[in-house]
């Protein structure tokens, strides 16, 4: 009778533990990426109750039960979309890697992290998320004009000029080992360099039908020349926008086979709004009234282009241009070359009555201001420019194990190492290169993978149980009073 008293205490010390961990699970239900626990229970000890060698079976009894260990229940939580750009959560197996300013890291499926005041992406504790950065970020000066563009902030000094940072194009990013991941820094205020348009091929016809005009005081009909007229623009080294303007006259009388062309060839920048009261230099200065524009004349260069009976560009003496300061090769195509298929027909062409549709390839990008960041599933953060760019700044690394379930607690949805989890790894291909094998998606958040039922189920069962050792206490004593009542 004695042991059924131990065995009723230890059913109830470790029935108690196990309500204790399943009210904690409800309790967490509405945690991001919580983790459901489960008790795992065993028996203590057993003895023997005779060793006889002719028994055939088993003769040993149980002394009790206790909560032996916990295990994590680490299924994927349901992903639910939210607003915000920096909830995150991983779709597939692994942790994000956040550290406390005292350099301890820890680890997490909760993806609920924010821009701090500093430009620190941080989770609600503010523990930084770390990943690997891109290096290509870094302070720069720019004139007020443009620190004026972006914008000012308040505060108690008054309005001033956000701190300016620039960045330079990377194609993406590679990540690091573990040991490099570093706290991951947004800046507010990022600026794009434009870079200057420094190639251009052309494509276009000059259309060499014969143009006459009768002239009344000679009461003779004589030809005139063909003007063909084209513009596009380019990316000055400021970030302006300049205008190339190619003017072709051709030449009269015409020839007999072919035709010969002057080109004239402009690159204008804007200078000031048309004022009718002021007097412009035409030899510096395009003046657009139907715009309301005046450019100013940055360079200005003549030149040749001919062509054969067949329309085929045959010489081109346009020499190179000046873009604000920066050579400009402008390439009006390949000139006939009979052994070079499709030279002489792959930039400007000179067919009768073709009206073919212009084109131009150019390289140059204007300056961009930032307009958000945004997370792809690779698990970079690329920046998004107002031109149009998208530059990859950094690159939040998943975190792996080679058993998860040894990590331990740390509260809050965190985990932190242990001895029997092992070093947080990441995967590599075949090239050994780290990789994320898993995605991680934007505007998500993990939920819990506690199922609601199921842990009222289990609450009612340890309830049950932690009440019947109770009773089997109760049951032993009574047992116990008997038998001293029956030696009385």
């Amino acid at each position: 009778m004695t042991t059924s008293f131990y065995n009723g205490i230890l059913g109830v010390q470790s029935h108690q533990k196990g309500i204790n961990i399943i009210s904690d699970n409800i309790s967490s239900m509405s945690s991001t990426a919580f983790k459901e626990i489960s008790p795992e229970f065993s028996t203590i000890f057993s003895t023997t109750l005779n060793t006889a060698s002719s028994n055939s079976t088993s003769n040993d009894i149980g002394l009790g039960s206790s909560v032996n260990a916990t295990s994590i229940n680490l299924s994927q939580g349901t992903l639910v979309p939210t607003e915000r750009t920096f909830d995150m959560a991983i779709n597939g197996k692994g942790w994000f890697g956040v550290k406390k300013s005292d350099g301890n890291t820890y680890y997490t499926r909760n993806g609920d992290f924010s821009v701090d005041k500093n430009g620190d992406l941080v989770n609600p504790d503010g523990y930084y998320l770390t990943g690997t950065l891109g290096g290509n970020i870094s302070p720069t000066t720019l004139p007020q004009s443009k620190l004026d563009a972006f914008g000012k902030a308040y505060s108690t000094q008054g309005f001033t000029n956000q701190t300016p940072y620039s960045i330079s194009q990377i194609s993406d990013i590679k990540l690091s080992s573990v040991a490099a991941q570093q706290k991951i820094n947004l800046p507010y205020f990022l600026y794009l360099p434009p870079k200057p348009t420094q190639n251009i091929q052309y494509k276009a016809n000059l259309d060499p039908t014969i143009k006459t005009k009768f002239d009344p005081n000679t009461g003779t009909t004589q030809e005139v020349p063909n003007i063909e007229h084209f513009t596009t623009s380019l990316i000055s080294p400021t970030g302006e926008q300049n205008i190339l303007d190619m003017t072709f006259t051709k030449k009269v009388p015409s020839q007999i086979i072919g035709s010969t062309w002057d080109a004239n060839i402009q690159i204008q920048q804007f200078y000031e709004k048309y004022n009718p009261s002021k007097s412009y230099n035409t030899s510096k200065y395009v003046i657009d009234k139907n715009a309301n524009k005046v450019y100013q004349i940055v360079d200005d260069k003549s030149g040749v282009v001919s062509f054969d009976g067949s329309g085929a560009l045959l010489s081109d003496t346009i020499p190179e241009l000046s873009n604000s300061g920066v050579p400009l090769k402008l390439n009006l195509g390949t000139v006939l070359n009979p052994s070079q298929p499709n030279s002489g027909f792959d930039g400007l062409t000179s067919f009768k009555n073709n009206k073919s549709s212009n084109s131009v390839k150019k390289d140059g990008v204007a300056e961009g201001l930032l307009t958000k960041y945004s997370v792809i599933n690779n698990g970079e953060i690329v920046a998004n420019f107002t031109n149009g760019r998208t530059i990859p700044v950094a690159k939040i690394g998943v975190y792996h194990f080679q058993n998860a379930q040894g990590l331990e607690m740390a509260g809050n949805s965190l985990y932190k190492e242990s001895a029997n989890s092992g070093k947080p790894i990441f995967f590599q291909n075949s090239s050994g290169e780290y990789i994320n094998n898993s995605k991680i998606q934007s505007h998500r958040l993990e939920q819990s993978n506690i199922s609601f039922s199921t842990a009222l189920t289990e609450l009612i069962m340890m309830q049950k149980a932690y009440d019947a050792s109770a009773k089997s206490i109760t049951t032993s004593n009574q047992m116990i009073q008997n038998a001293i009542n029956m030696k009385k």
